[in-house]
């Protein structure tokens, strides 16, 4: 969709297109950002129907509240760490944009079916680092992979699988996504 592609600049959106393709699920929960009606379309062409947008900065809410009338969502005004983390057939969406170090709360809440979206300017290993700290998990494997896009898929003390991406438009951001 060229109206999100625009709004995410071309890398963001290659990393989402290849994040969302592991997940094939109906019901979304997640953080939309300013470009709400966007959202839900490039959603929808990935399958999904179900959504529930959370919103905490005042100035964004505003802004999401002039067009989300014309769609069936659920709207909550608050912090996300207030939805269920547990639901099954849904992917939780956390486009954070700010670094891991005061997000351990994030971090621990949600245990599957996630993409958690960070700033890196705290540098990659500790942004890695203090994921996995908060996730109380130990990294036993990693593998570099160069295609479709540069990744990396970890292997976790819990038995967890990640795949990490980091990539950079207008800053330096990076995506783990728990797929198991």
């Amino acid at each position: 969709m060229t109206k999100l592609r625009n709004e995410y600049g071309p890398k963001k959106y290659e990393v989402r297109e290849f994040l969302f393709s592991f997940f094939k699920f109906t019901n979304i929960v997640g953080l939309a950002g300013l470009k709400v009606s966007d959202y839900i379309a490039w959603c929808k062409d990935k399958g999904y129907n179900s959504f529930e947008i959370w919103e905490n900065h005042v100035p964004t809410v505003f802004e999401q509240l002039k067009v989300i009338k014309s769609h069936k969502i659920s709207y909550k005004v608050g912090d996300i760490l207030n939805t269920s983390p547990d639901r099954t057939d849904t992917l939780y969406d956390l486009d954070y944009c700010v670094s891991t170090l005061y997000m351990k709360e994030h971090i621990q809440k949600f245990k599957k079916n996630f993409i958690m979206t960070f700033s890196t300017r705290i540098g990659i290993q500790k942004t890695i680092d203090t994921f996995f700290s908060a996730r109380e998990e130990s990294i036993i494997s990693k593998k570099e992979r160069s295609s479709p896009i540069a990744h990396t898929m970890f292997n976790t003390s819990s038995g967890s699988k990640y795949i990490f991406v980091k990539y950079a438009d207008t800053s330096a951001m990076c995506c783990f996504a728990k797929i198991n």
